[in-house]
């Protein structure tokens, strides 16, 4: 019983403090991302690598009340996942450089988790318009002996460029330095993404606080063109290994993924409210409604005059 009677006071010390703040910060941080990609995940060549990205710099503006709060963050970030390259004995011989540089705009919503007046948890909701300033894949190859043989899956077009060359298991070729395999015009302009996350704010005094953000972020469209797409999915270029019609990939659906980590600080401003406490009894309700005079000396001088006339 005691421990609950302590609970209670805390609580209604909390709201009774609450405020509203104001807060104009800066952060910056990286990702992890995720290039879920149906058509090279079916491509022998290629498999997933470990990558971090990095999101430089951004700005934050929040707005908390008891309860929620808003947050934008907006930000430049790099998305894209790094691919091995293997070659027909499953030796690693390169690396396929996917990626996209963005301008992003998170729109959050805040719900904490508590409502200390130092220390706020928040869960995360967001919607991510985001503008790409450049897209790109580019391709890394190094072969001590000048020549690397590929297994080329089909229905993609092997190059006809100085040193390809079409054996029974396999396609050699040449060295590369991040030769540009997919260039920025096959890449769409907007993309929006939807995130759910924590965030913590810890105010160090009245004035600034540090922050730490984590989200996990996900693509909506295919950050592809349509037209590109339907070259993927329509081959029509130079044979592949069977002498088809082929095309720059395999097709598959692509979406985006990244998980974000983020660090920064922010000045506060605070705006507090006047506390007006609430009448909780029909009593205290009836003396509110019905306050005394604020001076009675009007009323007992009258009374004394009247008391004076009756003894003349």
């Amino acid at each position: 019983m005691k421990a609950l009677f302590t609970g209670l006071i805390i609580l209604v010390s909390i709201q009774a403090s609450a405020q509203d703040v104001e807060a104009y910060g800066i952060f910056g941080g990286f990702n992890f991302p995720f290039t879920v990609d149906q058509g090279l995940q079916k491509d022998p060549r290629y498999y997933g690598k470990f990558t971090i990205r990095a999101t430089p710099v951004g700005f934050a503006y929040g707005y908390d009340r008891v309860g929620h709060g808003i947050l934008l963050t907006p930000s430049y970030v790099q998305v894209g996942q790094k691919l091995i390259i293997k070659n027909t004995t499953g030796g690693s011989v390169g690396t396929r450089d996917v990626q996209m540089n963005y301008f992003s705009v998170p729109v959050a919503l805040k719900l904490h988790v508590n409502d200390m007046s130092f220390f706020r948890l928040s869960m995360i909701a967001a919607v991510t318009p985001s503008f790409l300033i450049k897209g790109q894949e580019t391709m890394t190859i190094n072969s001590p002996n000048q020549s690397t043989k590929l297994k080329y899956p089909p229905g993609v077009s092997v190059p006809t460029d100085p040193g390809y060359e079409q054996v029974y298991d396999g396609v050699f070729v040449p060295n590369m330095d991040d030769e540009v395999y997919v260039d920025n015009d096959k890449f769409t302009p907007f993309q929006l993404f939807a995130a759910l996350g924590l965030r913590s704010d810890f105010d160090l005094n009245d004035d600034w606080s540090i922050n730490f953000d984590g989200r996990a972020n996900f693509g909506i469209f295919d950050p592809r063109k349509a037209n590109y797409i339907d070259q993927l999915k329509n081959p029509a270029g130079p044979p592949d290994i069977n002498g088809n019609p082929g095309a720059p990939d395999l097709y598959g659906q692509r979406r985006e993924i990244y998980l974000s980590v983020a660090f920064g600080i922010s000045r506060i401003i605070q705006i507090k409210h006047s506390y007006k406490p609430k009448v909780t009894t029909h009593t205290e309700a009836f003396k509110s409604a019905n306050k005394p005079p604020r001076s009675t000396s009007g009323v007992h001088k009258g009374m004394s005059k009247q008391k004076g006339k009756k003894k003349k």
